[in-house]
């Protein structure tokens, strides 16, 4: 075996190893909500919701802020959609305008009105967060216009992955 062959796989292992640590560590809260249900199987719904742990850090922000935050995030949800269709379709051009104008950097400027910019009331984690996935979206935008839809695919990964850190990390309720 040569030296690429054993790094290869290596990185294989490596990556293998990332996965499953990540399916536990999703597993977690899982079990914790499994095991709280299975301990109270009396009693009303709403009791039964007290007893789920939520683990993600509650981000407390005034009810019209979070309000367009939730508005946000299903447009953003949206716009996903949208790109995928374009994607499974290859139109890359369609796909890179739907991201930039509706996840783009242009949004972080969407709220004249300050005390309603929800990333006002986010951590500082959260925020930077948010701006990898505005920036996520930019560089989505780019390499698809470029037709590269490797590259393009790999910058569509870096937008999911922000959803899915701050969703996974972060709730306002």
């Amino acid at each position: 075996m040569n030296k690429v062959q054993s790094l290869s796989g290596i990185a294989y292992s490596i990556k293998k190893f990332f996965r499953l640590l990540a399916l536990v560590a999703l597993s977690v809260p899982l079990a914790v909500n499994s095991s709280s249900r299975n301990s109270n199987n009396e009693g009303s719904e709403d009791e039964l919701e007290t007893n789920v742990t939520d683990l993600r850090t509650f981000v407390e922000m005034p009810e019209r802020a979070r309000q367009i935050l939730q508005e946000d995030m299903l447009d953003h949800l949206a716009v996903l959609n949208e790109i995928n269709r374009y994607l499974s379709e290859n139109k890359l051009s369609s796909a890179a305008e739907v991201a930039e104008t509706g996840m783009g950097r242009s949004l972080l400027s969407k709220y004249q009105d300050e005390d309603m910019r929800p990333g006002r009331y986010m951590t500082k984690e959260m925020r930077e967060i948010g701006w990898e996935l505005h920036n996520a979206a930019a560089q989505f935008a780019k390499v698809a216009r470029e037709g590269k839809m490797k590259e393009t695919l790999v910058a569509y990964h870096r937008i999911t992955s922000a959803c899915v850190a701050c969703h996974y990390s972060y709730r306002t309720r």
